[in-house]
């Protein structure tokens, strides 16, 4: 009992310490109450107060004489955790989706280069990706054809899905030139070819 005693009186030094250099803040009213709830007797009636009772009880009037409105972006520790971890679990789902997104570019910029022929070792995940980049890019092609005039019989359609993840080469030549998709050696692959070499058409995919 003596030691948590000490224990009691020397933290409440220190907290009173810790408000009166509140208190020294320009515009900073601080007061401080402890009970000691395990003392029986006289002792657990009489709190330790700072700087006296007079002023504590002059700023717990000024406080309960506050309008509710006052409080409404006020809150406690753990409902400031809690949206915190809330603001943290955002961050990181908007940085996978990014990550994801990042890296069907970069499994899309192998295909086209051909280090990946068959889409060879390509998970399910990876090829979802890859194909809902595709299908965002074609779609911004079809826009910026539409912008530029073309005619409707020169859009390019949106390849049908291919089994086992088929050719991209040849995911794209179907798309432009409106065939089987047989081959690279089409006009529909010309066609990517020059968008990834900047050509006039001015696909925005053409530039990322």
């Amino acid at each position: 009992m003596a030691t948590r005693r000490a224990t009691y009186e020397r933290r409440c030094q220190s907290l009173m310490k810790k408000a009166s250099e509140l208190a020294a803040l320009p515009g900073a009213e601080v007061c401080v109450v402890v009970y000691d709830s395990e003392d029986a007797g006289a002792a657990a009636a009489q709190p330790e107060v700072w700087p006296s009772a007079e002023e504590a009880a002059r700023l717990f009037r000024k406080l309960k004489a506050m309008p509710e409105g006052r409080f409404k972006k006020t809150m406690s520790q753990l409902q400031f955790l809690q949206n915190r971890v809330s603001k943290v679990r955002e961050q990181v789902k908007k940085s996978a989706v990014v990550n994801g997104e990042l890296e069907s570019s970069a499994l899309l910029h192998e295909c086209v280069a051909g280090r990946r022929p068959g889409l060879v070792g390509v998970t399910e995940k990876e090829l979802a990706g890859l194909m809902d980049l595709v299908e965002a890019k074609m779609s911004k092609v079809r826009a910026r054809l539409q912008q530029l005039g073309v005619g409707e019989a020169a859009h390019p359609r949106a390849a049908p899905p291919m089994a086992n993840g088929g050719e991209l080469g040849a995911v794209f030549c179907s798309a432009f030139e409106g065939g089987d998709g047989a081959g690279p050696s089409g006009s529909g692959c010309e066609a990517i070819e020059a968008s990834n070499q900047g050509c006039d058409l001015g696909s925005p995919w053409a530039q990322e």
